[in-house]
């Protein structure tokens, strides 16, 4: 009686088997093989874009319909294919660099992968991405390197390409820091720096996704000198509405923020305290006026190895003056009084988006690199700075900054 039973548990499990084996090698085999090829797409229209084209076509009635497919040709021998699924009667080809008639071929697929005959439709597009992109190029000379601005209306992938000929022998190279721009924003705006304060001929290109290239942009450009301002000459310049400094190690003013040590231990950071509840300043004397380039701050290493955290910069207001007033009169917002100018308003992005404690490798390395930010163009000279925190890290306005870098000349 047992022996029968085992018996049919054992027939039982491997009917089982072969029965899930089949499921599992059968599992992306249509159930139905069709052969037999699908009807075309109809009444296909053609709207051109820049770049690209819509298409918008009548679907066959056949009721195993799988998708629509177009193959076209690029560029000379390289072929681009675009689906659409059965649920729509649109498609999108793109890829196109020229605005030259192209030939594309539709076909209908069913589910057992057998397509129909080629229904073949002539597009031509309008003027692609990289070409507009190059159009609007500009370039301009600017403290230690140049600016890059272009629109991309389209908003394409490019990648802006810059070259120099450092030998003037026409060969052309990226030189340390000369990096690609890449962006697919409508406006695309970048500063290439580490530049000789030395005339050069300068080469740009626009790339698209699909390896096309713009023709080239040469310039003679003589990037205007630059250089890290002299910290020695800095002074504390209290007004009365500046933070208060808490006590770290016996100095109650902010030198600490530029001594020269990036990354210090405490007490050795410039730390106000941690009531206030209005934006907070710091003021700078710098000896002399100076025209701004760029600045750089370093946020301090809290406990736990963390940089985006407590009282390091996250929002703030870099603000200019040459004759501050010394009563200092400010607004309910502790907002400076009209001897001052706002430079600019700035925000330091933490890479990874990372929630409050949680930092990548990515965050810490910039971090650590320091914070930088360039000065708006046309921005006068001043003599004396002042940072006026919006927000830190922890969601309130005290200050905490290992070392600020100003560079211009």
């Amino acid at each position: 009686m047992y022996r029968f039973k085992f018996k049919l548990l054992v027939c039982t499990l491997l009917f089982a088997g072969a029965i899930i084996g089949c499921k599992q090698k059968d599992l992306n085999v249509p159930i139905v093989t069709n052969t037999q090829a699908p009807g075309t797409v109809s009444n296909v229209k053609v709207q051109n874009l820049n770049g690209r084209a819509k298409l918008t076509y009548t679907l066959p009635s056949n009721t195993d319909l799988s998708y629509v497919k177009a193959v076209y040709e690029i560029s000379p021998g390289v072929f681009n294919q675009v689906v659409a699924s059965r649920y729509t009667n649109t498609m999108t080809v793109d890829g196109f660099g020229d605005t030259s008639s192209h030939k594309i071929k539709l076909y209908a697929v069913n589910s057992s992968n057998v397509s129909s005959a080629a229904v073949e439709v002539t597009v031509k597009p309008l003027t692609p991405g990289y070409i507009l992109a190059r159009n609007n190029l500009e370039i301009a000379a600017t403290f230690g390197g140049f600016t890059i601005k272009t629109q991309n209306p389209t908003m394409d992938n490019l990648a802006i390409i810059p070259l120099v000929d450092t030998s003037g022998t026409g060969q052309w190279v990226q030189t340390v820091g000369m990096d690609n721009v890449y962006s697919n924003d409508s406006a695309i705006s970048a500063v290439i720096r580490n530049q000789p304060s030395v005339a050069h001929n300068y080469a740009f290109t626009v790339r698209d996704r699909w390896m096309h290239y713009s023709d080239t942009l040469f310039l003679k450009i003589t990037p205007w000198f630059e250089e890290m301002l002299d910290k020695t000459k800095w002074s504390t310049f209290a007004l009365p509405h500046d933070a208060t400094v808490l006590n770290n190690g016996g100095y109650t003013w902010p030198y600490y923020m530029w001594d020269g040590v990036l990354h210090p231990g405490w007490p050795h950071v410039y730390f106000t305290v941690e009531s206030a509840t209005v934006p907070q300043m710091v003021t700078i004397d710098l000896g002399a006026e100076h025209n701004f380039s760029r600045f750089q701050v370093n946020p301090y290493l809290e406990q736990g190895n963390v940089y985006y955290v407590r009282g390091n910069p996250k929002d703030f207001e870099l603000w200019g003056s040459n004759n501050p007033d010394l009563s200092d009169p400010v607004d309910v917002n502790n907002t400076p009084g009209n001897s001052w100018t706002k430079i600019g308003t700035f925000h330091v992005i933490k890479p990874s988006g990372s929630p409050y404690m949680t930092e990548s490798t990515s965050d810490q390395t910039a971090a650590y690199n320091g914070w930088q930010f360039d000065i708006p163009a046309g921005t006068q000279s001043y003599r004396y700075i002042r940072i006026r925190q919006l927000s830190n890290w922890q969601g309130s306005y005290f200050i905490c900054i290992s070392e600020f870098t100003l560079w211009g000349n």
